[in-house]
């Protein structure tokens, strides 16, 4: 009988060993069809951020580059997708709102955006730094730092 449980814990420990193979072979556990692939990170963050602070569509970028139930850990900006493109759409929305990306960078799965923001001219700006985790090809939670006062 002994022999029998082993044998079985066995099978079980391989047979768990494939699935996590598996999983991690199609994407990590993610949706059909929405796998990462190993160079996609950097260049999701890249777009991501263009979007976002060169065209200021934030609706566009968060709906394209944000799962929908992407958590907000920025107090400002709410706590969901929905209110982070309501925060960002008054951001950019006004006329002399200017933001200009330093660095893009991405380490395991978070990917770093660097940038300095300005809402009106004339008045001092930020440096800001955002993080942005991902997941399966989407953005799952956000969080930045800010230093008002640049210019």
């Amino acid at each position: 009988m002994r022999w029998y449980r082993a044998a079985v814990f066995c099978g079980m420990g391989i047979l768990g060993v494939a699935a996590a193979a598996a999983q991690a072979a199609d994407g990590g556990g993610c949706p059909p069809g929405q796998a990462m692939k190993r160079d996609d990170p950097a260049r999701l963050v890249q777009d991501f951020a263009t979007q976002l602070l060169v065209r200021k569509d934030a609706r566009g970028a968060y709906e394209t580059f944000a799962a929908a139930d992407m958590v907000q850990r920025n107090p400002p900006f709410g706590a969901t997708r929905d209110s982070t493109i309501a925060q960002w759409e008054k951001m950019t929305g006004l006329p002399d709102s200017r933001f200009v990306i330093e660095t893009v960078a991405v380490a395991g799965d978070v990917g770093v955006i660097h940038f300095r923001g300005q809402l009106k001219a004339g008045e001092a700006g930020a440096v800001i730094t955002q993080h942005d985790r991902l997941r399966c090809g989407k953005i799952v939670e956000e969080w930045a730092e800010f230093s008002a006062g640049a210019k």
